[in-house]
């Protein structure tokens, strides 16, 4: 089972869960907030340039994420934050 970066829709906590994968949208604060999955940055803040990647806490499944476009219309589809957006 892997672990999931999470932020509180309730409170702001951002923490990490220990979920299984059927679970990862079930996840619940401390404060009994719904949370949503946070998609980290990359390794190389400094690099600007987009190259398509495999993203596996998107869906069951990995998904090529080909664009940033593409990347806000996941997050978007499936109620999540994606922090190499901000």
């Amino acid at each position: 089972m892997p672990n999931y970066d999470v932020k509180c829709n309730k409170c702001g906590k951002e923490f990490v869960a220990f979920a299984h994968i059927r679970n990862r949208y079930d996840i619940k604060c401390e404060c009994g907030g719904d949370t949503k999955i946070l998609i980290k940055p990359q390794k190389y803040p400094g690099v600007h340039i987009w190259t398509p990647y495999w993203e596996e806490n998107i869906t069951h499944q990995p998904v090529l994420v080909e664009s940033k476009q593409h990347l806000k219309n996941l997050c978007k589809e499936h109620n999540l934050i994606a922090r190499r957006l901000d």
